[in-house]
Formats: C-alpha cells, structure tokens, sequence
C-alpha cells in the first residue's frame, strides 16, 4: 500500500467514524425524546404509532398467495408444473 492509498484509507476510516457517532447521537436523541414523552404523557402512545414500520401485515388468503408464488416463478424464469391429481 502506498503513503497516498494509506492516506486515502484513513480519510475514509475517519469518515466512517464520524458518520457513526453521528448516528449514534441522533439514537441517543430519539430515544431520550421517546423515553420524555413516555414518562410525562398520561397515556404513552401505541407501540405501532411509535414504530409504524413493525406493524404486523395481514395474512394472505391462499389465493392470494398462490397468485404472489406463480409471480416469483415466472420472475426467476420458471414453469408452471402440471399437477397430477
């Protein structure tokens, strides 16, 4: 490794330290905010509305889920296999 590619190396390491203490503070900070509103609020809001995307999603009907499998075979370039009854 060369003293610029050394240099380089380094200049990218720090960056990525930085940018993870950064985000690190910004936890820290949503965090003491939730922990604040959850403390002083008389009724703390839902865990779905703090998390939204962690919301369970509805099940599929077998139809439905039949049409999801026959869209991922064909996007893989599969066939659709005969079914002997």
């Amino acid at each position: 490794m060369t003293p610029r590619e050394l240099h380089l190396w380094a200049g990218a390491f720090r960056e990525r330290q930085r940018a993870g203490r950064r985000e690190r503070r910004a936890e820290i900070y949503s965090l003491a905010a939730l922990i604040r509103s959850m403390v002083w609020a008389k009724h703390p809001p839902d865990f779905e509305r703090v998390f939204p995307e962690e919301r369970q999603k509805a099940e599929m009907s077998e139809q439905q889920m039949l049409r999801q499998v026959m869209a991922q075979n064909a996007a893989f370039g599969g066939r659709i296999a005969q079914r002997r009854d």
